[in-house]
């Protein structure tokens, strides 16, 4: 069989996912939105949170936020994640009035401002994992 003839197909079993969100009812409303769409979601407060997470459990793809309270920041945990050997898609939550983006961060991952629209995150988690969206969507 021939590289060009290999379809990819969307993954069948649910990734796992891990928000890192010190807001907690952000993080539980996106957190429930992508739960209900089928998605696996773990949840962290802080930078030591996701740290110990992170060490324990695979994860496809890292949603944090930038501006993380309680020691830590949401951009060193995401330097981190880029120098593993396993694949990690990786989303950045910018604060509403926090500064413009640096050039940086793009290559960081994939870039998100808050407040949080559920169904705006689920849409940008969907295509970086390549997860099928319902058909009346």
């Amino acid at each position: 069989m021939s590289a060009a003839s290999v379809t990819v197909l969307p993954r069948r079993t649910p990734p796992t996912i891990l928000i890192v969100e010190d807001e907690a009812l952000a993080r539980c409303l996106v957190s429930d939105e992508l739960r209900s769409r089928g998605f696996k979601v773990l949840e962290a407060g802080s930078a030591p949170e996701a740290l110990t997470v992170l060490e324990t459990v695979r994860i496809d793809l890292l949603l944090i936020a930038v501006d993380l309270s309680g020691g830590g920041s949401g951009l060193d945990i995401a330097r981190l994640v880029q120098g593993r050997r396993a694949p990690m898609q990786v989303i950045l939550a910018l604060s509403e009035d926090g500064a413009l983006a640096d050039p940086e961060w793009e290559s960081l991952g994939h870039l998100i401002r808050k407040p949080y629209h559920p169904p705006q995150v689920f849409d940008l988690v969907a295509r970086c994992l390549n997860w099928p969206t319902p058909p009346d969507e």
